[in-house]
């Protein structure tokens, strides 16, 4: 069962490295159709568009994460009992935490979305662009 999971998520994050390479294998093919068209694009270098798509893919990943995230964070973390949300002192506290719930695979996927839209939006700004294709 452990090693299953493992895999399921190893080809969970080969998938989300899908689309940077296969954007940079057929850039020249993104940038014949934006040319196209798009009015903005007609003039603009390959590296910038890749930049741009970069750009984008990560703005999806960080809503989608933050969403996903956030909404299994709240359903599974959020006090019903009023009694029981005024004992709140270990919010920190992560051992106590961990010792008490269990954390749902759909909140580490969120942030495993989060932490892919941070590495996308960080390749759109330290890429240096392509030579002239």
């Amino acid at each position: 069962m452990h090693l299953k999971r493992l895999f399921l998520w190893i080809l969970f994050i080969i998938l989300l490295f899908v689309p940077i390479v296969a954007n940079f294998v057929f850039i020249t093919d993104i940038v014949r159709f934006a040319q196209r068209a798009f009015e903005y694009y007609r003039n603009v270098t390959p590296g910038v568009l890749f930049k741009d798509i970069q750009f984008t893919e990560g703005a999806v990943f960080l809503i989608f994460g933050a969403l996903i995230g956030g909404v299994i964070v709240y359903n599974a973390w959020a006090q019903v009992d009023v009694r029981k949300a005024q004992f709140t002192e270990y919010i920190w506290n992560w051992k106590r935490i961990r010792e008490e719930r269990d954390y749902p695979t759909g909140l580490m996927v969120g942030l495993a979305l989060i932490a892919f839209g941070i590495i996308y939006i960080l390749i759109a700004i330290l890429f240096p662009g392509f030579p002239t294709l």
